[in-house]
């Protein structure tokens, strides 16, 4: 195939990518979108002037291929915005050493120099995005997918090509005229674009589209008013983290938490200020777990909204101390609240289940944790309310006789608490 139709057709590849990026950008309304496909729109461009074969300051070849290092520098800024990870706008002053080259005197051939310089400029300016996708220093873009990670390999191995082609280009035959289109790498090189144009448009709509999927599963996952775990997020969660502290026998707690007279609240206040108060303990419970003296542990809590004004909290490996100091905490934490912006007075009771990991013959499971939980907060409401009652889940107690043990496991109260909140 000879070099004109492959230069045609990394213009109409360009142009394809182009076009249905613009389309998917229309769909989903992401402005990565549309860095992408204006680099792609650039591409077109200079792919355009280059089939006009002109040496010309502004319809040149050489400024033609200068368009491909601002188009990925479009790429890099898209790259940028997707990831959350600053790019300085100085990787635009890359344009000036080839500006700089348009300003060759007549009778110079630029051939080598141009073709090292603007295979190097696409080589870093590819790497850098590659870089930004790939990169596991820092904090990690909450998007990272398998189809970012991909985008950042295709982009990692585009930049190391055109680093290679830059080390290549004093080789006989490798570039002997742009003009002309003659010269090894000058064939290779529209190949590769074809191909890459290809893969870029395909995997980056599919970037940006997992994304979009991976957010609006997020938000189903949350309660809409105190952005929290919803029941059934928390339930699937829970489930999988007590299968995996069973494996490891590993001890943990549940606790269930409830607004004391919630109802009173709504009906003095109105629902607004029943929503404030929900909000705080929202906000409290997550203050409490980032404070607390275990981070490591607090770190795998899930806490979650379960509806109107119940919570709940899974905290893997924390012992019955660290349980009181945790309801402690929520419940200080409420009365500083209360005493702001919230309904004076707002308290919290507070139900924990404990379970230690050593035995495989405990009934660990949500169901379980759950109703003896309940049965804690029951008591601690008997009890007159703004404290934390704990019980532990005990090994099933042999029926006399029999020599079999009960089948159930059976809660018993450590104790009656004082009040939570001083």
């Amino acid at each position: 195939m000879d070099v004109v139709t492959m230069l045609f057709m990394s213009l109409v590849a360009a142009a394809a990518a182009a076009g249905f990026l613009a389309f998917e950008w229309w769909t989903l309304r992401n402005r990565v979108l549309l860095f992408w496909s204006a680099g792609f729109a650039v591409i077109v461009l200079g792919s355009s002037l280059s089939l006009l074969r002109a040496t010309s300051f502004l319809v040149g070849v050489w400024f033609a291929n200068g368009l491909l290092v601002v188009a990925h520098l479009l790429f890099l800024f898209g790259v940028a915005r997707f990831t959350g990870r600053r790019v300085a706008p100085l990787w635009w002053g890359l344009l000036l050493p080839w500006a700089g080259l348009l300003l060759l005197p007549e009778g110079i051939d630029p051939t080598p120099v141009f073709a090292v310089t603007n295979s190097a400029l696409v080589a870093l300016v590819a790497l850098r995005a590659a870089h930004g996708l790939l990169s596991r220093a820092g904090p990690s873009f909450a998007e990272r997918t398998a189809a970012s990670d991909g985008l950042g390999f295709v982009l990692a191995i585009h930049g190391a090509f055109y680093a290679a082609k830059a080390l290549l280009v004093p080789l006989p035959g490798a570039f002997v005229s742009i003009v002309g289109f003659k010269g090894v790498l000058i064939q290779v090189s529209l190949v590769e674009g074809i191909v890459v144009e290809v893969l870029l448009a395909l995997i980056m709509a599919a970037a940006v589209r997992r994304r979009r999927e991976e957010a609006m599963a997020a938000l189903a996952e949350r309660d809409a008013l105190t952005g929290l775990y919803n029941r059934r997020a928390f339930e699937s969660r829970a489930n999988a983290a007590l299968g995996a502290m069973a494996a490891r026998r590993r001890p943990g707690a549940l606790l269930l938490l409830d607004i004391d007279r919630f109802k009173t609240v709504n009906d003095s206040f109105g629902h607004a200020a029943g929503d404030r108060l929900l909000v705080g303990l929202a906000e409290g419970l997550a203050a409490v777990l980032a404070e607390a003296s275990e981070p490591e542990l607090m770190r795998e809590a899930i806490p979650a909204r379960l509806g109107g004004d119940e919570f709940v909290i899974l905290v893997p490996g924390l012992d019955e101390a660290a349980v009181r100091d945790l309801g402690a905490a929520i419940g200080a934490r409420m009365a500083r609240a209360s005493r702001r912006d919230l309904p004076a007075g707002a308290t919290v009771s507070i139900g924990a289940a404990l379970f230690t990991g050593g035995s495989a013959r405990l009934d660990t499971s949500l169901e379980a944790l759950t109703a003896l939980a309940d049965a804690a907060l029951y008591e601690a409401k008997r009890q007159g309310r703004d404290r934390l009652h704990v019980r532990r889940l005990v090994q099933p107690v042999p029926e006399r006789g029999s020599g079999k043990r009960q089948p159930n496991t059976v809660p018993s109260p450590l104790s009656s608490e004082k009040g939570c909140c001083a």
